[in-house]
């Protein structure tokens, strides 16, 4: 694993995805500062439909399954990374 490699999954394990406070602009931000560029991030979400049939209500619910983060690594070739949350 590269040093590159290690700086993204570091940065990327630090974040809390349950909570709305991180934003994608600010993550490629702060990976431009110690990767010298700005990565490719793509955030990849599920849906899902929560149905009260008491009430008759229903709720959808959006929560995030997987993060790709494609960089020029250190050997001079593009790679992809994975994290599922």
């Amino acid at each position: 694993m590269t040093i590159k490699e290690n700086l993204i999954r570091d940065y990327i394990q630090n974040i809390d995805f349950n909570r709305d406070d991180w934003k994608l602009s600010q993550m490629k931000k702060d990976m431009k500062a110690f990767l010298g560029e700005e990565p490719g991030i793509d955030i990849i979400y599920t849906k899902d439909v929560i149905i009260n049939e008491e009430f008759k209500t229903s709720k959808e619910i959006k929560k995030i399954s997987k993060i790709e983060v494609i960089f020029f690594d250190t050997d001079e070739k593009f790679k992809k990374l994975e994290f599922l949350i």
